[in-house]
């Protein structure tokens, strides 16, 4: 379970490049330890119209997360279930001041979530937090250490005027 929260973090990456898209999702283990999930196979983009931000179906490849280490990776696929559930996508997100809310569909199952964001140039920069128990993915651990429930993602994509 918390090997699958951690692949579902590594979507949060964020890059500083013009049209980076890209995930990264920090993942805090535990009795300690904490590693990151990152894919850059995101689809999507956001529309900015004076201060408000709005974002549809931006997808991302479950099955390109990588940890840094292929065991975990293997573990996180395993756990993320991508054979089955190859995509997570943000249905949909709107926002106004730095702060959003959108709907989000990861194994599918869909939930709420809430954030902040930044817009930098011509990137969107999203971060939110999320349940990984609310995916149905729970006890996650491997020789005694675990994920914790929550995980943080880092969004990153191209944003239209």
């Amino acid at each position: 379970m918390k090997l699958l929260v951690t692949s579902l973090i590594l979507a949060l990456g964020v890059s500083s490049s013009a049209f980076a898209q890209q995930v990264t999702v920090d993942i805090t283990l535990n009795p300690m330890g904490d590693f990151k999930a990152k894919t850059s196979d995101v689809k999507g983009e956001a529309v900015v119209k004076g201060d408000e931000v709005s974002a549809q179906n931006i997808v991302v490849n479950m099955k390109t997360l990588k940890t840094g280490v292929e065991l975990r990776d293997k573990h996180t696929q395993k756990h993320l279930e991508t054979a089955k559930f190859p995509e997570a996508v943000l249905i949909s997100a709107t926002g106004k001041g730095g702060k959003g809310k959108g709907k989000i569909k990861i194994r599918g199952i869909e939930k709420d979530v809430e954030g902040t964001y930044k817009v930098e140039g011509k990137v969107l920069k999203a971060d939110f937090k999320l349940n990984i128990a609310d995916f149905d993915m729970k006890d996650i651990n491997y020789m005694g250490v675990g994920v914790e429930d929550e995980v943080v993602l880092h969004v990153a994509i191209p944003v239209k005027p």
